[in-house]
């Protein structure tokens, strides 16, 4: 069981971790990337063109930590 250090340790790395993102997507938009705004990694163009802003992992991950904080 989880006690409060470990959560507010949690809820630090995902603020801090969705505040980059925010910082690398603006970066991103301005520049015309076609890269992970999370990574930095290679998107396909596929992927983008379907609107994806992250590459698979980085997706996975990111809905690993929602399901942790919903």
């Amino acid at each position: 069981m989880a006690d409060d250090a470990d959560i507010a340790s949690d809820f630090i790395d995902n603020e801090v971790s969705r505040a980059l993102g925010k910082i690398r997507q603006s970066m991103t938009n301005k520049m015309g990337s076609k890269t992970c705004v999370d990574c930095g990694d290679a998107i396909p163009d596929v992927r983008r063109s379907l609107g994806f802003k992250l590459c698979v992992p980085c997706a996975e991950e990111s809905e690993r930590r929602n399901s942790l904080f919903a």
